[in-house]
């Protein structure tokens, strides 16, 4: 968090509190929608199990096999939907290695913009630096979310990134397109503003950098990862 943050004081703390509700607010759907999936094979397994139990002489080894894959896919689901309840109970010590962390951020969001006619295309190289996984998920959502609902037509956004010696630099490219939406995305949500991201970003030490054709943000590494990266590039 920057000075001018900290001498807000409980001010910035509420107006935190609320960019991050609103955020939360626009990521439920996405988060609900993948929980769910989860639950999808299971339901299928249970299914072929409950066929193959009507039968008059059931499959007995079919019927392991299918307890074992239910067991497997249910621990995999829990598992995965534990991660995801770290997006609305982010810990603030958690780090993430980058090109990991943007791939989860655009999976998450994917469905949800395809609706409202946006394309995603992630051209983020491989960088294999740790950063705070709550800055990078709400900052980089939350822009995201932003351009989208800024934007008055479907369009594609492309994200780079470029790893320097002292902070990792992201783009996000807006792209207008010529593409048809066949339902009209609907949120009772309000929209996301820049006021919101400009927020989150200097809650997280973020630089952000913003206009109608896209965004930029700048993401300190930390010290001891620059050491590193010097000593083993020099």
């Amino acid at each position: 968090m920057t000075l001018h943050a900290r001498a807000l004081g409980a001010e910035f703390s509420d107006l935190e509190e609320g960019a991050r509700y609103a955020l939360l607010q626009r990521l439920a759907p996405a988060l609900h929608h993948h929980m769910m999936g989860k639950f999808q094979s299971m339901d299928m397994i249970a299914a072929m199990m409950d066929r193959r139990l009507q039968s008059a002489t059931p499959d007995l080894a079919s019927l392991r096999e299918d307890c074992a894959s239910l067991s497997s896919v249910s621990r995999n689901a829990v598992k995965s939907i534990m991660n995801m309840m770290t997006w609305i109970e982010p810990k603030t010590a958690s780090t993430v290695k980058f090109d990991a962390g943007v791939i989860d951020c655009l999976g998450l969001l994917l469905t949800e913009f395809r609706f409202k006619g946006f394309v995603i295309v992630n051209e983020v190289p491989e960088i294999d630096v740790e950063l705070s996984s709550r800055a990078l998920r709400s900052v980089l959502s939350a822009a995201l979310i932003a351009l989208s609902d800024l934007s008055k037509v479907p369009a594609t956004l492309v994200v780079r990134a470029q790893a320097m010696p002292e902070r990792i630099e992201l783009s996000i490219d807006l792209r207008p397109a010529e593409r048809n939406v066949k339902n009209a995305y609907e949120t009772d949500s309000r929209p996301l503003t820049w006021r919101d991201v400009e927020i989150l970003a200097v809650a997280e030490s973020v630089r952000l950098e913003h206009g109608d054709s896209g965004a930029q943000l700048t993401f300190a590494r930390a010290a001891t990862d620059a050491g590193v990266s010097d000593a083993l590039t020099g």
